[in-house]
Order: C-alpha cells, then sequence, then structure tokens
C-alpha cells in the first residue's frame, strides 16, 4: 500500500479489470467477436472490426478524508465494413459495457462509469473507419 491507501499497481490493475469486464461482456462480444478482439497491444495484425486501448491517464482525485482516483481512458476502434453503421455500432456496445462495468479491484469501489466522449469518422483511405471512445471512472478506497 502506499502512503495514500491505494495498491501502487492500481493503474495497470484498472487496465486489466475493464479490458476483461469489456471482454467478457455479450453486446462488446457480438461486435467484436468472441472473445472480443479488445486489445492491449498484444497482437500485431487483428481482424477487423477490433478495439485498441490507446490512452489511460490518472489523476488523482482525493479529498481531506478519502482517497479517490480518476481514471479517463481512451478506446480506438478499426473497421472495414458497413461504413459508419459499423463504427458506431461497435462505438454503442462500448458505451453500454462501460454501464454495466463492474470492477473487481481489492481494497477499492468503483464509484462512476461516465462516458465523456465517442465518435467516428472514415480514414485517408476512405475504407477504414476509426471510432473513439473515452470514459472517466472515478475510484475511492473501500
Amino acid at each position: 500500500m502506499s502512503a495514500d491507501g491505494f495498491v501502487a499497481s492500481v493503474e495497470a490493475d484498472v487496465c486489466r479489470a475493464v479490458l476483461e469486464a469489456l471482454r467478457g461482456d455479450s453486446e462488446v462480444q457480438a461486435v467484436l467477436g468472441a472473445p472480443a478482439r479488445l486489445f492491449d497491444d498484444e497482437t500485431q495484425g487483428p481482424a477487423y472490426p477490433y478495439a485498441v486501448l490507446e490512452r489511460h491517464e490518472y489523476l488523482d482525485a482525493g479529498a481531506a478524508m478519502s482517497c479517490a482516483q480518476e481514471h479517463l481512458i481512451r478506446i480506438a476502434t478499426y473497421s472495414r465494413h458497413d461504413g459508419h453503421y459499423e463504427a458506431k455500432s461497435i462505438l454503442g456496445a462500448l458505451r453500454a459495457g462501460v454501464e454495466r462495468l463492474s470492477l473487481s479491484l481489492p481494497g477499492q469501489n468503483l464509484v462512476l462509469a461516465h462516458v465523456t466522449y465517442c465518435d467516428a469518422m472514415r480514414t485517408r483511405d476512405r475504407r477504414l473507419f476509426r471510432g473513439v471512445f473515452q470514459f472517466r471512472l472515478v475510484i475511492e478506497e473501500a
């Protein structure tokens, strides 16, 4: 435990728990396959569609009498079929997965899971669609 009451590796634990929860979500599996093609750079050439953990930012959100952390997580999605429809379907499944998110983190409680940004756009090659999905988690010491 660190001085603020959190396990030092909580950022890595949060990443792992979020990926596991979203990979196991049936709606996410419906659009990204089973097992869901949601990666943290574990593969170099995934099949389309897929999603990648792109960024994880940590902020101290504690107050005088409580320890809390804020995590801003961004996931990028990539699809080649069905245009914006497929891109938006993937983003919608991820949004629903975050809304149902339940994390198992020892000594910590998920207080808030909130989607902050979601967008899909066609890339330069005109065939590939890239989605951007960002959400915020607030976690407090149990």
